[in-house]
């Protein structure tokens, strides 16, 4: 004797319905993979871990690399998830690499990783921090310092930086949820400050 089918209600379909549309801010807004192109080390790994942290809640929070993995893999997956943008850090022997990419045709910004502070040793360097899960609730505020240069390059940066992440509207925003600001700085040195 077959099993017998059980049919769903309306109430269920139209609930099952529900949760599959997502809101239209939702969809709209930049979203991002944070992966690794080559073997990082425990430091560099940790480093990736932060700045994933950084980019939500818009980012994939446990998304797992394997070594079969290629670009296009990311690439192919980002379409449906409404990714816009692909972070990868990356080392060889002399150096480390940061690379951003707004999928699906670029451009992508390669920046040289000169010196990084992770966040438990923030942490731990502070008298009182205050760390907790609603923190990362809302994406942060974002400040662009010294960006105001003549040439191509500060324009791309800037427009790249400000995609990153969804616009506020100050009319509409509800300023109590932003808790965190995240600040690139552009100095004398040629080199991009990052600080959240």
């Amino acid at each position: 004797m077959g099993k017998r089918k059980h049919k769903k209600g309306r109430a269920a379909r139209n609930a099952k319905n529900k949760c599959d549309v997502e809101p239209e801010e939702l969809v709209k807004a930049p979203h991002s993979f944070v992966i690794n192109r080559s073997r990082l080390g425990k430091n560099a790994t940790e480093l990736m871990l932060n700045f994933r942290k950084i980019m939500e809640p818009f980012t994939a929070s446990q998304l797992k690399v394997q070594k079969q993995n290629v670009l296009k893999d990311f690439i192919h997956m980002a379409g449906p998830l409404n990714v816009t943008h692909l972070v990868m850090f990356s080392k060889s022997k002399k150096a480390m690499f940061l690379r951003i990419g707004k999928l699906p045709h670029g451009p992508t910004l390669t920046f040289q990783i000169k010196a990084y502070s992770l966040v438990r040793d923030v942490i731990s360097s502070q008298k009182k921090s205050i760390m907790y899960e609603k923190l990362f609730a809302h994406h942060p505020l974002l400040v662009l310092n010294n960006f105001s240069g003549e040439g191509m390059h500060f324009k791309l940066m800037t427009t790249m930086f400000q995609n990153m992440f969804p616009s506020i509207n100050v009319n509409k925003a509800n300023l109590n949820a932003i808790r965190r600001c995240l600040l690139f700085h552009y100095n004398a040195d040629d080199i991009v400050d990052l600080r959240q």
